[in-house]
């Protein structure tokens, strides 16, 4: 219930700051929305399969600060600035939930920020993360979502040529994610653009990506076994009643399609309509994450990448939906909205079908460390779909 609440503030926001322009408490608005999301993930209790394994983590293999050495880091599977993060709170004397609510503000406060300073509908932009990517970052992949939002303005450094900004920044993503260290090839490509050469690029990387895939497939596989997360995404889609596996048609048409054809949708209109506009100059990460989806038909572990790109997939559509919409022609306003809302229903029925957090039993129903309900359905899923039962034990001196 408390998704959907925030999910219509949100759209009441949109409708009145981005659609009509209102600007009147705007910011103390954009602030409270921050404050919400990060009290959402930061007190929840026991959502998400992944946040289990990071309690375990906390609680059973992070030092204290005082116990922390060089072999810390070298024998462990744990980012460095993660373990310094959970090894930081645990000798404060904190609980897990302290961790879980450092996470959020990190993550919401950098991405909302991201939204905010390239977007001109920022409240839009918060509403199709929330829908879309809001929870998996902040309940599921913790430090990947921090790595990630850090990398957002890594690449914006890339972008105005500021090398020696964009390498500490993508260096301290690193720290807490090591799959980040794939975003090094942006100074390389921000010369990308959607032209001829960018065309030539995406299908390129179509069969560049079969090929890889038949030359290093059993690679990749044990890349993502090692990383640890290919099947929980794996029965993360299931849940949503698609089998990714056997990859089939409907996975490629929701998951790989869509976002392409709403992605150059996107880019096509806003460069032929708004040369203006501010994102633009967003473009050549829009075309790396083209790119990347290219290569998904071929290479499952590129979801990871493209995952990371999604706050930019955000921001293209939104800015287009918009702009689209303010672009009457010969129909009146409520037609002209009424067009653009027809035209994201594809979009946003991929969303409910694949990544629906309002049902998903790993995120709905909410509980939080305040009243710490177990939801029996919820902890049923979670011994049902993972290995580690040792690790889901109900535990309530956890938190």
């Amino acid at each position: 219930m408390i998704y959907f609440v925030v999910l219509f503030l949100l759209l009441i926001l949109t409708v009145r700051y981005d659609i009509n322009g209102k600007t009147e408490y705007r910011d103390q608005w954009y602030n409270a929305v921050l404050i919400i999301l990060i009290l959402i993930a930061g007190l929840r209790f026991r959502l998400g399969e992944d946040t289990l394994n990071y309690m375990y983590f906390f609680y059973n293999d992070f030092p204290s600060l005082f116990d922390l050495d060089i072999d810390t880091f070298l024998n462990s599977d744990q980012p460095p600035l993660w373990i310094l993060l959970n090894s930081t709170v645990k000798t404060l004397g904190g609980k897990f939930f302290v961790v879980q609510l450092i996470q959020a503000t990190l993550l919401n406060a950098l991405v909302l920020k991201y939204f905010k300073k390239h977007s001109s509908y920022p409240f839009a932009c918060v509403a199709l993360f929330f829908l879309w990517r809001y929870q998996w970052f902040s309940m599921v992949v913790m430090k990947a979502a921090v790595a990630l939002s850090i990398m957002l303005f890594a690449n914006d450094s890339f972008l105005e040529k500021k090398y020696m900004k964009g390498s500490l920044l993508l260096l301290l993503a690193i720290g807490f994610h090591q799959s980040s260290v794939v975003f090094l090839i942006v100074p390389f490509f921000t010369f990308l653009r959607f032209n001829i050469v960018g065309v030539i690029l995406i299908v390129f990387a179509y069969f560049f990506g079969a090929f890889l895939q038949n030359q290093l497939g059993d690679l990749f596989s044990l890349f993502e076994v090692a990383e640890g997360l290919s099947d929980k995404l794996d029965d993360y889609m299931e849940s949503g009643f698609m089998t990714t596996q056997n990859y089939n048609i409907i996975y490629y048409v929701l998951n790989i399609v869509i976002f392409i054809v709403y992605s150059l949708m996107s880019i096509v209109y806003l460069k032929r309509n708004c040369k203006d506009s501010p994102v633009l100059k967003l473009e050549p990460i829009l075309m790396l994450t083209l790119i990347f989806l290219s290569m998904h038909f071929s290479i499952h572990v590129m979801y990871r990448y493209i995952y990371a790109l999604s706050p930019y997939l955000i921001i293209f559509i939104i800015e287009y939906l918009i702009e689209f919409s303010k672009n009457t022609l010969s129909l009146s306003k409520s037609l002209s909205y009424l067009r653009s809302l027809i035209i994201i229903l594809p979009l946003v029925a991929s969303f409910v079908y694949t990544h629906n957090p309002f049902t998903h039993p790993g995120f709905n129903p909410y509980s939080s460390v305040i009243e710490r309900s177990f939801d029996e359905d919820r902890e049923k899923y979670y011994h049902e779909r993972t290995h580690y039962g040792d690790r889901y034990q109900k535990n309530e001196n956890y938190y």
